[in-house]
């Protein structure tokens, strides 16, 4: 099944590991390795500002209308689910916050069918 992503998510999902990285380095070179403090710092930096950049990205979620890849997500998810054909029948464009709560409640659909078609057969 498709699924929505947005860059906030991903650069903050992305920041996460770059500066724990950095503090594993900065452990090591405390036990003697020869990492130099450059490679530290610039993942300690780069990682936050990743993280920050996405927390306030998403953030404003409530307030952007989505993509128009998001959108042909979201016509794809209305072939399945009644929830996205309504929330696309409105005239302006929906936003992040309602394209993520829509795409929860079709994947919560598409469960239940796939689990009653298992109890069935």
């Amino acid at each position: 099944m498709m699924r929505l992503y947005h860059k906030g998510t991903l650069a903050a999902e992305a920041g996460v590991p770059l500066w724990a990285a950095a503090l594993v380095m900065a452990s090591l070179r405390g036990h003697g390795y020869a990492i130099a403090e450059i490679w530290i710092a610039t993942g300690l930096v780069i990682g936050l500002l990743l993280i920050v950049w996405g927390i306030a990205w998403e953030m404003r979620t409530g307030m952007i209308p989505v993509s128009e890849q998001a959108l042909t997500t979201l016509h794809w998810f209305a072939l399945h689910c009644s929830h996205a054909a309504g929330l696309l029948q409105r005239n302006p464009h929906p936003t992040w916050a309602e394209a993520f709560h829509i795409e929860s409640l079709c994947r919560k659909k598409a469960r239940r069918a796939r689990e009653r078609e298992y109890m069935d057969s």
